[in-house]
């Protein structure tokens, strides 16, 4: 800090200050509420007509009104939910699957991982179950008291993964795991682990 505060003090007696703030796009070009839904979901298999996998990525990252979410990608979302049920062998057992291989069955997960917001019960002090609001909101748990989100404890790709592939919080891991470097914390500040 004392180096920064002397550095400051050097540029201003040179007559140099600090540049101005670069100005905010107009266009949005990355969004992020719930982890590996767009890698995982918008065209991860090249199967979207007349999308390329990176198209697919940007169009859902720019697309700015929530209002618009699901009628824009909840067609695809589903599409992919059942390429991602189908890697056990056994179709039906992901997570909020309809219980018969009909049209519509990934349809209620897929209008609720197009609405790409990660929410929070303010009220409630547990935080163990990653989507916890969205188990309430899909019927998979009947308020079930936890804040949701996600704390820097929880290796959120592989709790989706699991879920997507076997309907299961665990099971599917990306194979990172964690370093002894300095592990995570959900109560002392800063939170995370020290990098890798």
């Amino acid at each position: 800090m004392k180096r920064i505060a002397i550095l400051a003090a050097l540029l201003a007696a040179c007559g140099t200050s600090n540049p101005s703030k670069p100005a905010i796009a107009a266009t949005q070009i990355d969004r992020m509420g719930r982890a590996a839904v767009n890698t995982a979901l918008t065209n991860p298999f090249g199967v979207v007509a007349g999308k390329t996998t990176d198209g697919a990525k940007d169009e859902y990252n720019a697309s700015v009104s929530p209002a618009e979410w699901g009628t824009k990608f909840s067609a695809e979302i589903a599409t992919n939910l059942a390429i991602l049920d189908s890697l056990d062998g056994t179709c039906g057992n992901q997570l909020a699957a309809g219980a018969t291989a009909t049209a519509g069955r990934y349809g209620t997960l897929a209008g609720v991982l197009a609405d790409d917001r990660l929410y929070v019960r303010t009220t409630s002090t547990t935080c163990g179950l990653y989507l916890a609001l969205e188990a309430d909101a899909t019927g998979l748990t009947s308020n079930n008291g936890d804040c949701g989100g996600r704390t820097p404890l929880e290796n959120t790709i592989d709790e989706t993964y699991s879920l997507l592939a076997i309907g299961k919080p665990s099971g599917v891991t990306n194979g990172i795991t964690v370093d002894g470097e300095g592990a995570a914390s959900a109560t002392a500040f800063p939170f995370l682990g020290n990098p890798n």
